[in-house]
């Protein structure tokens, strides 16, 4: 039989045809009124339910556990992903590497905005686009001259990547950054040029994550793109790896998860801000190596018995492209149908927001973005219990008659991903009721009850566990219980 879902998430975001007939109304305080039934959900793609994937082994015989800095990465779960460089200005999507570095031309560039924004939000860590696929880097470096140092900003003289690093820091948010060395065109076309050869663009990458690596204190996460797409990929990531061991690397620790419907089919696809349930870490790869990509088998969901462990993350842009396209205001609707869907699964969410030409976070921005931030917050501002416990049953006794509407279960992943299918009851009136039916949990699972209920105690049972899994060894890191939003306009 398979589970019956409490309201996991929001309506998945889509078309604006759909939207306009499926959306869930918005009170006043903004807070998605979750009142679609199972059958509506299942449409979106919230129950998916293959349940092939609990039971699929590899040939593994033991289940893969996280690193430390795994652990901490799943920790932050919200970032904010920040797409700038030659591209504002040239209106290129990728870049072609030929449009001249003179073109990047802030009048007031302030990071300070855009960690206010991240702020707001409710963000942990920011991840900066210091090269895009054009080539133009965001610092001055001394692999070549396509940068801000041929750039009228500062005379030459500026360091947005500094500026970045140093704001970050101010506002207590961790430094990413963005790198692409396997798609530079600026270099490529100087190998097709024959102005460099391939081992010349090799080292040029190199000197390039040197610099980046050495001269910017700690780096949190390294979100190197074209994942594996040739050797100078694992050969920049190798260097990332020497300088800063503990900066957790796209690829090799942290995989995209996400999702969209073609041709009535749900397919994997990284940039829709929205995840899969049931969701595992554990992944076997193409050659059995941490740098290749999930084999056919793992792309979607993963698997519960795979061989390697991957955090996940979920990223989407949220106004128009991925770089600036124009003043747009964040859709705080979208922003909340996708944190339901990726940090509510058990993945970390990272939206992008694009300052605009000046090198500011537009005020339409931060506003949306705190919009966002105080919906979230309102909601889980009113915890009534919390507890821990281990094995297949943890029960939660809040002490007296109690208004749930919302339940939060972490899933202890230091040893492993074990909890493949679990229920939550309450008990009413001195009987058990089950209000929850869902599958695994893993980092956070978030369970939007349908509607809110009275209750003293609650549990949570495990029914089924990963193959390799016993049941006496599940870890329930906290389970949650939380009531009406306070402050809550009527």
């Amino acid at each position: 039989m398979k589970p019956r879902h409490a309201i996991t998430c929001v309506a998945l975001f889509m078309s604006a045809a759909v939207l306009s007939a499926a959306t869930p109304t918005v009170d006043k305080s903004g807070i998605a009124e979750l009142n679609q039934t199972r059958e509506q959900l299942e449409d979106y793609g919230q129950n998916d339910k293959d349940e092939s994937k609990i039971d699929q082994k590899s040939n593994s015989s033991k289940l893969a556990v996280p690193t430390p800095q795994q652990l901490a990465f799943m920790d932050l779960e919200l970032g904010l992903f920040i797409h700038y460089g030659l591209s504002t200005y040239t209106r290129q999507n990728s870049g072609d590497g030929l449009r001249p570095a003179a073109e990047f031309s802030p009048t007031k560039l302030d990071c300070d905005s855009w960690m206010e924004t991240a702020k707001a939000m409710g963000a942990t860590y920011v991840v900066l686009t210091v090269v895009h696929e054009g080539g133009f880097c965001l610092w001055p470096t001394k692999a070549h001259d396509y940068s801000v140092s041929k750039s009228p900003w500062k005379n030459g003289k500026g360091d947005v990547v500094r500026e970045f690093v140093d704001a970050c820091r101010r506002h207590g948010l961790k430094p990413c950054l963005y790198n692409t060395a396997s798609h530079d065109a600026y270099n490529s076309g100087r190998v097709k040029a024959g102005k460099i050869t391939g081992e010349e663009y090799l080292q040029i990458q190199l000197q390039k994550a040197t610099e980046l690596f050495s001269n910017y204190g700690p780096i949190a996460y390294v979100w190197q793109d074209h994942h594996n797409a040739s050797k100078v990929w694992k050969a920049v990531d190798d260097r990332v790896a020497e300088l800063q061991p503990d900066c957790i690397r796209l690829g090799p620790d942290v995989w995209l998860t996400g999702k969209r419907k073609r041709e009535g089919e749900w397919q994997w696809y990284p940039h829709s801000g929205i995840s899969w349930n049931p969701l595992w870490y554990a992944v076997d790869t193409k050659d059995g190596t941490i740098y290749a990509r999930p084999d056919a088998i793992s792309t979607q969901q993963g698997i519960p018995n795979g061989k390697i462990f991957r955090a996940l993350e979920a990223n989407v842009p949220i106004t128009g492209g991925w770089f600036w396209r124009g003043e747009q205001k964040p859709s705080v609707e979208k922003m909340l149908n996708c944190y339901y869907n990726s940090v509510g699964l058990g993945a970390n969410f990272l939206p992008n927001l694009a300052p605009d030409p000046s090198g500011k976070m537009p005020d339409v921005v931060l506003k949306g973005a705190k919009e966002f931030g105080d919906i979230i917050r309102k909601k889980f501002s009113n915890p009534v219990g919390s507890t821990k416990g281990t094995g297949q049953t943890v029960e939660l006794d809040l002490g007296q008659e109690t208004t749930i509407e919302t339940v939060v279960t972490m899933e202890g992943l230091a040893t492993g991903q074990r909890i493949a299918e679990y229920v939550i009851e309450a008990e009413v009136n001195g009987s058990w009721k089950e209000i929850v039916s869902n599958y695994t949990v893993g980092h956070k699972k978030i369970d939007l009850l349908k509607e809110p209920i009275q209750t003293k105690r609650l549990r949570f049972v495990c029914r089924k566990v990963a193959p390799l899994a016993e049941m006496k060894d599940v870890v329930i890191r906290k389970l949650t219980a939380y009531g009406p939003a306070m402050g809550k306009e009527e």
